[in-house]
């Protein structure tokens, strides 16, 4: 381990030596952000690595979802089950998909019945922006924060007049997408309608799948220091569920979901440098089961979690500032396996902010204690640091504490000969440390390198008894080591070049065996060309290790290489004409085995902004 992380400082360091040109105009480095603290502020003042993927990113990159346009970011491990609306969740540094938080501006949507959150349901006409911060973020966001944090920015109503937009493609298996956006200014009040459908035959047997789903944001400003905005909306499917092709092919069964959201929420800036916001919310989720094969059996399970925060901000000197809030959320389920539970979680959260030196030294120190009716309390506190060493170096450390609590399933799955939920599971651990460096040579390219070490304790893990019956048990414990090289290469105005890599040492602590579903090696490259005329062009390529399906590492998915391309051109009338093509060279590859992805795959659209 010692000697890759020599290699890859020397190769960080080398950077140094290239030539220097002109950086290309209108290239943006430094966002505005709001997951690492709560608040907005300049990713080039931020002590954690976060990444900002943009709406124009993902339209010119091809993405057909969400689990698309982040599967090239570094230490992001998308688990997919196969093509259009298939289970698609993220993983990252070593994580499972129930330790990744995944927020809707700011309102988190992991479901407490698995943990997870299925990319696939989530529209991509809505998406402002993708902030996705890489390591823990319990002490400012809770249960599940311990590999990382993606927050999804929506759009928001027109600052003024109105706009439109109309979407229309369609693909190989006979895919289509149809959408729509619109929105509109009177006044102080402003609103923006979005929605759409989607079908697919699928490229599996029985995996036809197709969805509805519709989204409404209000806001009105009662004045330049008050606003309020509602955000409610709904996502309906059906997909055929074919299983996995080891143990032959479910002809018939289904899944059907629904999903409904609403966000009530007030900010309060009155004066420079302080704000006091507040919210109110409820998540529902309705996930249905159709067993057909034999006789017609339905399981159907329910959860809806309501919530409350409140939360204020101030900057008390020119050096020191904080962020303090409450939350307040009541997690229910009803199930026809598992029966009717539920459990409440009342938490506080601050943090300190302090910049040093004329703001070349940041210090960063949260806490948040979550205080649960079922198991207790848990205290996690975070501190993180960036040294800006020159115009163009920095250098950021963090050491944070993060949990993941039990969800429903660990808890009370029912008692049916085969397995069994353990109602006395207590939370899951995890102590984090990340040293790392973002360099900028001659404004021409850009490279991060961060290195990170986590112990995870108390993991859960479903077992097996002497009767033959499977338990979760807190039995586990994990010791990971990543690296994390991010470049992005300027060649000239109109062509760059992003070249990412991560080594991930994810391991078992008592068995040295690896963790299941984590690739050591993933390798991600784009090289894109825009600019003239409106043409944009990229190439993208991933290559993913192997990966071990079972704890005693048996069983291998083998590594795959995936070769996609995107081709647009915007016209001066606002049409956008586009093609994507995806696994160019129709490999065939697995992610999760038993489940086969798409081979050669063709999409084509346009979108119309009025």
């Amino acid at each position: 381990m010692k000697n890759v992380i020599k290699k890859f400082a020397v190769l960080s360091l080398s950077l140094f030596f290239l030539p220097g040109i002109a950086f290309p105009q209108g290239v943006e480095l430094d966002r505005i952000v709001v997951t690492p603290s709560r608040i907005e502020e300049s990713s080039g003042d931020v002590g954690r690595v976060v990444d900002v993927v943009t709406s124009q990113e993902i339209e010119s990159g091809g993405s057909e979802d969400l689990a698309d346009a982040l599967t090239d970011l570094t230490s992001v491990n998308i688990s997919s089950y196969g093509g259009p609306g298939t289970n698609k969740d993220i993983r990252m540094r070593g994580s499972t998909a129930a330790q990744v938080l995944v927020l809707m501006d700011g309102r988190p949507i992991n479901n407490p019945r698995d943990g997870a959150v299925n990319l696939s349901d989530i529209p991509l006409d809505n998406i402002s922006r993708v902030e996705v911060m890489h390591g823990p973020g319990s002490s400012l966001y809770g249960s599940s924060a311990m590999g990382g944090v993606v927050n999804i920015i929506t759009k928001k109503p027109p600052k003024e007049g109105q706009k439109a937009e109309v979407y229309s493609s369609f693909g190989t298996a006979r895919t289509y997408i149809e959408r729509a956006l619109y929105g509109a200014r009177v006044s102080k009040f402003s609103y923006l309608i979005s929605g759409g459908y989607e079908s697919s035959e699928g490229f599996r047997q029985n995996s036809e799948f197709n969805a509805k789903d519709c989204n409404l944001k209000l806001e009105y400003d009662l004045n330049n220091e008050n606003n309020l905005w509602l955000s409610s909306g709904f996502y309906k499917s059906r997909l055929g569920t074919p299983g996995s092709t080891i143990w032959g092919i479910d002809e018939d069964d289904k899944q059907n979901t629904l999903r409904r959201f609403f966000d009530f929420k007030w900010s309060f800036k009155p004066q420079e440098g302080t704000g006091l916001s507040a919210r109110m919310y409820q998540n529902y989720d309705r996930l249905e089961f159709i067993e057909n094969s034999t006789t017609y059996d339905k399981d159907i399970h329910a959860t809806t979690v309501r919530g409350f925060d409140l939360q204020f901000d101030k900057q008390l000197l020119d050096t020191y500032g904080i962020v303090a809030g409450f939350n307040y959320v009541k997690n229910m389920n009803d199930s026809t396996a598992s029966a009717k539970h539920e459990y409440n979680v009342t938490s506080g959260y601050l943090e300190n902010r302090l910049d040093l030196f004329d703001k070349k030294l940041n210090f960063n120190l949260s806490a948040r204690v979550d205080d649960y009716s079922n198991f207790g309390t848990e205290f996690n506190p975070s501190l993180s640091a960036l040294y800006k060493f020159s115009e163009g170096i920095k250098f950021h450390g963090l050491i944070s504490r993060s949990f993941r609590a039990p969800t429903f399933n660990d808890l009370y799955w029912p008692d049916q000969g085969w397995a069994k939920g353990n109602p006395n599971l207590k939370p899951e651990k995890g102590i984090t440390e990340e040293l790392g460096t973002e360099i900028r040579i001659n404004r021409r390219l850009v490279s991060g390198l961060t290195y990170f070490h986590s112990d995870f304790k108390q993991l859960i893990q479903w077992s097996t008894d002497s009767a033959g019956v499977s338990i979760p048990e807190n039995v586990s414990s994990a010791v990971i080591d990543g690296i994390e090289l991010e470049n992005k290469i300027f060649i000239s105005d109109n062509l760059d070049l992003g070249i990412n890599y991560t080594y991930l040492v994810a391991r078992d602590k008592d068995t040295r065996k690896y963790l299941v579903y984590q690739p050591m090696n993933k390798v991600d490259a784009c090289l894109k060309y825009h600019g003239y005329d409106g043409f944009t062009v990229e190439l993208k390529g991933q290559f993913t290790g192997q990966r071990f399906v079972d704890d005693k590492n048996m069983i291998k998915v083998k590594h795959f290489f995936v070769l996609g391309i995107s081709v647009s051109k915007k016209f001066k009338t606002g049409v956008t004409c586009f093609a994507h093509i995806d696994n160019l060279t129709n490999r065939k590859y697995q992610v999760i085995r038993g489940y086969p992805m798409p081979g050669f795959s063709f999409t084509g659209g346009l979108k119309a902004e009025f």
